[in-house]
């Protein structure tokens, strides 16, 4: 055999052998696709869901979240806009679970008992494209890492890891947007806070240049100014008040001083015209934090002690120094 066979054996040999392994890789690739496919736990995305509820043997139904433009929003027990972060985080780490195994292909009635599975007091149910898919979680395993659900309809029994039941295992706070003041502070036009007792604090921003204004006209300390308007935008909400949020509380502002309040806030930035208001009353002792409301609801709502106390602080340190 010459030179130009021996070579044209071993390119078409080396052909055969690399078809072989693709093939072969092409069918292992295949079966680990249809495993991954039956160990999922939801059939869907979490970008095909269009709107879920979480119910409770306890609570009947805690709380419905739909999807309006992109965003998600509750729709009961209150309509107010969905923390899209957590949400998203929750949705995922239920939707894409996977099973750990199939128990049962059918339980009896003693087993469904057994496993907590026969009154379920918790479901969450899911709505793609016009179908409604319902996970019913039962108890937890001997070893509480595990868990037991079932689908409405489907008799099949499933052991899930216990994490996906606490994903589950949500109510309106921490599903609701916590964000107290939605504002920019690097394109604030004018802040003013008037506290009980103290100086009025106003400050200006004009085109890169911070001026205070109140008490006593004084260029203004940039790094001081953000550093507490960071602070007011990114404080959550600790706790909602009233009807919205399932507690039958009072909504007359007397009893919690906000029709004298403590601290009033007013603040415009580049974005819209209306101001943010932040009013705050009096201290919840219960919760440690100080009762509140803006403008953007009604709803009266507790805040966190820290952001007060600097609040009523702010003194001489918003005004740039002069040594």
């Amino acid at each position: 055999m010459n030179s130009a066979r021996k070579t044209l054996f071993w390119l078409v040999a080396l052909l055969l052998v690399a078809g072989g392994f693709y093939f072969f890789d092409q069918r292992v690739a295949e079966k680990e696709q249809v495993l991954e496919e039956s160990l999922k736990l939801f059939p869907f995305t979490v970008e095909a869901v269009d709107e879920f509820s979480i119910t409770s043997e306890q609570d009947g139904l805690r709380v419905a979240v739909n999807r309006r433009d992109g965003q998600w929003w509750l729709k009961t027990p209150v309509v107010a806009q969905g923390d899209q972060a957590r949400i998203e985080s929750i949705l995922s780490n239920i939707v894409l679970a996977r099973k750990d195994r199939t128990l049962f292909d059918q339980a009896d009635a003693a087993k469904l008992q057994e496993l907590g599975l026969e009154n379920p007091d918790l479901e969450m149910s899911f709505l793609v494209s016009g179908e409604e898919t319902r996970i019913l979680f039962g108890s937890a395993g001997p070893t509480h890492n595990v868990s037991y659900a079932m689908f409405s309809g489907d008799p099949r029994v499933y052991r899930i890891h216990s994490d996906v039941r606490a994903e589950a295992d949500k109510g309106v706070y921490e599903l609701r947007d916590k964000s107290l003041l939605a504002f920019d502070p690097v394109k604030l036009k004018r802040f003013e806070m008037d506290r009980r007792g103290q100086p009025r604090v106003v400050v200006e921003h004009d085109e890169g240049r911070w001026h205070l204004l109140e008490p006593g006209r004084a260029q203004a300390s940039q790094e001081n100014v953000l550093e507490g308007l960071f602070m007011i935008k990114d404080a959550e909400i600790e706790h909602f008040l009233g009807i919205a949020s399932g507690e039958q509380e009072s909504f007359d502002r007397k009893s919690y001083g906000l029709s004298s309040p403590r601290v009033r806030i007013s603040i415009v930035d580049e974005q819209r015209k209306e101001p943010y208001i932040l009013i705050i009353g009096d201290k919840d002792r219960v919760r440690r934090g100080y009762f509140a409301v803006t403008n953007s609801s009604e709803e009266i709502i507790v805040i966190a002690e820290d952001l007060v106390n600097y609040l009523l602080s702010v003194k001489d340190n918003w005004r740039e120094s002069q040594a």
